[in-house]
């Protein structure tokens, strides 16, 4: 148990290590962690291995690698990230007078995580629910055309309701949807989820990372159509930028 730990720690010791630097080879990490150069080289085999760190291209240096900050990313709670996108949001809604919020993949969906709503008592708001259908909602669109191909056959192998006369929920359908996201860099709800309801979505693009978050903006059909699809493309694809480096800078 006691040996168990210690091997633990030293892999702990490595991944702390590169995480606080761009970038380190063999040498650089024994002298920083003060390991022999046989148990970093161990070490260092198997965290490539399980994809947890990556050579650099053409360089003997490691780096943290995707599916490590992936993990991390995902494991980040809703609050912090809540307090970290406040002003975008905040920004969005009084540009546009309509609901803004982030959305995150977490399983095989996506969650709403933070949200900023009009400060109007003249004026109704839409409020997004937790959580936003694949196939029915412009922000899990925006997170799901992003992802890989065997995860979304997974997402998209089980039963999908239908909410309204413009849901789609056949297969093929759903994914030329999706691919067309993909292509523009941005999705749309019709009225797919709730009558009288229309949304837009732009994925949040991490380095190294991919897209897990998606920034959406939410209101009633006839006030949101008010503005210019592309106003409205344009701004959530600035606020995307910001949120990416934010998110990446944390």
């Amino acid at each position: 148990m006691t040996r168990g730990k210690g091997i633990l720690s030293r892999y702990a010791l490595v991944l702390d290590t590169l995480a606080a630097t761009s970038g380190l080879t063999l040498t650089e990490i024994m002298q920083a962690t003060g390991l022999p150069q046989g148990t970093v080289h161990r070490l260092i085999v198997a965290l490539l291995d399980v994809g947890y760190i990556q050579r650099l291209e053409g360089r003997k240096v490691y780096v943290l690698a995707p599916r490590l900050l992936r993990m991390l990313h995902l494991g980040t709670p809703a609050q912090v990230i809540a307090n970290l996108v406040a002003p975008v949001l905040n920004h969005l809604v009084h540009h546009f007078g309509e609901t803004a919020f982030i959305a995150k993949l977490a399983d095989h969906e996506a969650v709403s995580v933070a949200m900023a709503v009009p400060d109007s008592q003249n004026q109704s708001y839409v409020r997004p629910g937790r959580v936003m259908p694949v196939h029915a909602t412009a922000s899990g669109k925006a997170i799901f055309a992003f992802q890989e191909k065997g995860f979304l056959d997974e997402v998209l192998s089980t039963p999908r309701e239908k909410f309204t006369e413009n849901t789609l929920v056949d297969k093929a359908e759903i994914r030329a949807d999706l691919n067309l996201v993909a292509q523009q860099g941005f999705a749309v709800c019709a009225e797919e989820l709730d009558p009288g309801i229309y949304s837009y979505a732009c994925p949040i693009h991490l380095e190294d990372t991919g897209v897990i978050y998606s920034v959406g903006l939410v209101g009633l059909t006839e006030r949101l159509n008010r503005f210019p699809p592309v106003e409205i493309v344009d701004n959530l694809t600035d606020a995307a930028n910001r949120v990416s480096a934010l998110l990446s800078a944390r």
